[in-house]
């Protein structure tokens, strides 16, 4: 079974040594790596905490066969420098997010900005709704009662006929909105102006209280937990700070001095202790000390800057 060390730094190694390397001019160019998939790459390798991903092209492998040994420690210097001008930027920080936001998502309207921004709209709403009210109370004053009721039989025929179209609680709803209007139509005008005014102040009245109430708190408390979550995982710097550091102690103990013994049609370590360590170990002894002990100092400097 695979360790569960982290192998950030790996992607630095891998990429440098046992696989490619060149000039450090332009290492990018040098090395045949597209800027795209380094950027997926490093992302995969900062965030997964049990596979490494990467994968070697031909061009790059074809670089490598070419390789002095020598250029392998400066390869890793400026490869490292690469990486870590990558996730210094504003560019990662967003991707880092946007990843971040896939696999812990949140409805921003539970936020406080969005709750706020709801808050405002739902005082603005009463503003108008009591305005409203205002209004139709003057109006209303001036009108004529049997005037009104004619107003309200044209409106209850209007209202009949779309009582047709619904179904469910809209329309027991209507159905008793109705029954209401009709009640009003059998009183006197004045008495059923009286109470048709009653009936829309109150149903006024009812959105204005409503406004601003209508926050699910079950929802509300699901939402801040989920933005927490997010929260937790924004900032990537500490989990950065583990990568870093379990690769510095993994690259510690490697023994590159280990003898290899032929075992059938493959070479296997002469010491049984070594066979049992971990793939990334025995991988690590096959790039070599030269580049994964360039890797280490490089990791150690950015570690103690990160402190």
């Amino acid at each position: 079974m695979k360790s569960a060390k982290q192998r950030f730094l790996l992607t630095l190694v891998v990429i440098s040594c046992g696989l490619i390397a060149a000039h450090t001019g332009d290492v990018m160019s040098e090395l045949t790596i597209q800027s795209g998939k380094l950027r997926q790459d490093v992302l995969l390798n900062l965030k997964e905490p049990n596979w490494f991903f990467f994968n070697a092209t031909a061009s790059m492998r074809q670089v490598a066969r070419r390789l002095p040994e020598s250029s392998r420690g400066a390869t890793v210097r400026a490869l490292g420098k690469v990486v870590r001008a990558y996730i210094e930027s504003t560019t990662f920080k967003n991707e880092w997010r946007q990843d971040v936001r896939s696999v812990y998502p949140y409805d921003e309207s539970y936020t406080d900005e969005g709750l706020a921004q709801k808050k405002q709209a739902n005082d603005t709403e009463k503003a108008a709704l009591k305005t409203q009210m205002a209004t139709l109370d003057q109006a209303f004053a001036q009108m004529d009662p049997a005037m009104l009721q004619m107003g309200i039989r044209t409106q209850l025929v209007q209202e009949e006929q779309q009582l047709a179209s619904l179904s469910g609680s809209e329309r027991t709803r209507q159905a008793q909105h109705i029954a209401e209007l009709k009640k009003m139509l059998n009183l006197p005008p004045a008495e059923c102006k009286k109470q048709y005014l009653a009936s829309l102040i109150e149903q006024s009245q009812k959105q204005v209280s409503k406004s601003g109430t209508d926050i699910d708190q079950e929802e509300l408390a699901l939402q801040r937990k989920k933005k927490a979550e997010f929260d937790a995982h924004a900032d990537f710097h500490p989990l950065l700070k583990k990568r870093l550091q379990d690769f510095i102690d993994l690259t510690e103990t490697v023994d590159f001095e280990a003898r290899l013994v032929p075992m059938g049609y493959k070479q296997e370590f002469a010491n049984p202790i070594y066979q049992r360590k971990p793939a990334e170990w025995k991988f690590l002894y096959r790039l070599g000390k030269e580049p994964v002990t360039e890797a280490r100092m490089f990791a150690k400097q950015w570690l103690a800057e990160l402190h």
